[in-house]
């Protein structure tokens, strides 16, 4: 079988299904649950480039940028629950998550919580097209993903 990115997405998509699912038939194996987080975050990072990108060109495309913003913020509101109990180091899986994450859980449930906070500031304030208002909402949103990195993440 050959898996395309295609695939990749669908199959994460339907991870996402299931996990947010009240009934689950099977659980899924923890490295998917790793990698549905890691897609979830590689693709805010790509959101969080076109906006910077966006800004950088001074030429400001509203519709591109909101989109990004929103993007980010969707994203954002499930990544919290793409760290259940069983999906660290200590299972075995590839992941740079620490360990910190299932040990200090409400810090880190804290941290999500801010993230989605700051995403959803980021969607208003894109929203206005203003490009100082969103490069200062840029930079708390970055720091919320930075400081939540350093804590919980492990550099590789």
């Amino acid at each position: 079988m050959i898996v395309t990115p295609a695939f990749k997405t669908l199959r994460v998509a339907a991870l996402a299904v299931i996990l947010s699912s009240p009934v689950m038939a099977a659980a899924p194996a923890p490295q998917d649950i790793v990698n549905a987080r890691v897609v979830g975050f590689k693709k805010m990072g790509g959101a969080m480039k076109a906006i910077g990108d966006q800004l950088k060109s001074g030429a400001l495309d509203k519709a591109k940028t909101l989109a990004a913003a929103q993007t980010i913020a969707t994203t954002a509101k499930g990544q919290g629950k793409l760290f259940p109990a069983g999906t660290g180091p200590a299972a075995g899986v590839k992941t740079d998550a620490l360990p910190g994450i299932w040990t200090d859980r409400a810090t880190f449930d804290a941290d999500m919580a801010k993230l989605v906070g700051e995403s959803g500031k980021l969607v208003t304030v894109a929203g206005t097209g203003d490009a100082a208002a969103i490069g200062a909402q840029m930079k708390a949103v970055g720091g919320t993903c930075g400081a939540c990195h350093r804590q919980f993440r492990a550099d590789t």
